[in-house]
C-alpha cells in the first residue's frame, strides 16, 4: 500500500468566495511508504515518510502549482496501473468536500485534463476523509466538526498528538504579509496530525 496525506491551503478574500474566487497557494503532501502501520503516535518512520509541498510563491503562480501536482499524481496512478505499487490511498480531513473538488475544478480551468479524465484519475485512488468517518461519532452533525475535535478525542484516548500550528483562518493574513514559512508550518503540522489520527483510528473511535 502507498499512502499520501493531502492538504490544500487557499487564499480566499471573503468566505462567500469559496470555489468562485479562491486561489490555491500551496498543496501539501505527506508521503508514506511504510509497509505496515501499527497503532502509533510516531510521525516519521525512517526514510519512508516524507513531507513536501507545491507552493505558489516558489513556482510562479497557481497554474504551475496545479500542473506540477497533477504531474505528481498521474505518475503515482500510473505506477499503480503498472503494479509498481499495490494501491494508492489519499487521506485527509474534509478533502471530499473541499480539497479534491477544488483540485478537479482547477484542473479543468488550467486544461490539465477534461473533466471526465480528471474524475477518472481521482477515481483510481482510494480516498479516506476523516471528516466523513467522524460524523457518526459527532451525532451526524457537520457543525463544529473540525480537526481539533479529533485531536481532542485522540488525546482523551491517551494518544500523543502533535500541536497544531495556528488556524486555517490565519492563512490569509500570513499570505498578505508574505509569512510563507508560517503557512508551510501550519500545513505540515496538520498533515502530521492527520497521519497520527489515521494510525490510531481504532483507539480514537473506540473500535
Amino acid at each position: 500500500m502507498w499512502v499520501f496525506y493531502l492538504d490544500v491551503e487557499t487564499y480566499r478574500p471573503r468566505n462567500e468566495d469559496i470555489f468562485r474566487r479562491e486561489k490555491i497557494i500551496v498543496i501539501g503532501v505527506l508521503e508514506d511508504w511504510t509497509p505496515y502501520k501499527p497503532e502509533s503516535s510516531k510521525i516519521w518512520d525512517g526514510h519512508s515518510v516524507k513531507f513536501h509541498y507545491f507552493a505558489e510563491w516558489e513556482l510562479g503562480g497557481e497554474r504551475n502549482v496545479v500542473l506540477q501536482f497533477y504531474d505528481y499524481l498521474r505518475r503515482l496512478v500510473q505506477d499503480q496501473k503498472n503494479n509498481r505499487i499495490d494501491f494508492l490511498s489519499v487521506i485527509g480531513f474534509n478533502i471530499l468536500r473541499f480539497d479534491v473538488l477544488l483540485l478537479i475544478q482547477k484542473g479543468v480551468e488550467y486544461n490539465v485534463e477534461t473533466l471526465p479524465n480528471l474524475n477518472e484519475l481521482w477515481h483510481n485512488t482510494f480516498t479516506i476523509d476523516y471528516f466523513q468517518t467522524s460524523l457518526p461519532f459527532h451525532n451526524m452533525k457537520f457543525k463544529d466538526l473540525k480537526l481539533e475535535y479529533l485531536v481532542e478525542k485522540a488525546r482523551s484516548s491517551g494518544i500523543d498528538v502533535p500541536e497544531p500550528f495556528g488556524y486555517g483562518n490565519e492563512v490569509k493574513e500570513w499570505y498578505d504579509n508574505k509569512e510563507y514559512d508560517k503557512i508551510i508550518k501550519h500545513l505540515e503540522m496538520d498533515l502530521k496530525i492527520v497521519r497520527v489520527i489515521d494510525l490510531n483510528y481504532k483507539r480514537i473511535y473506540g473500535i
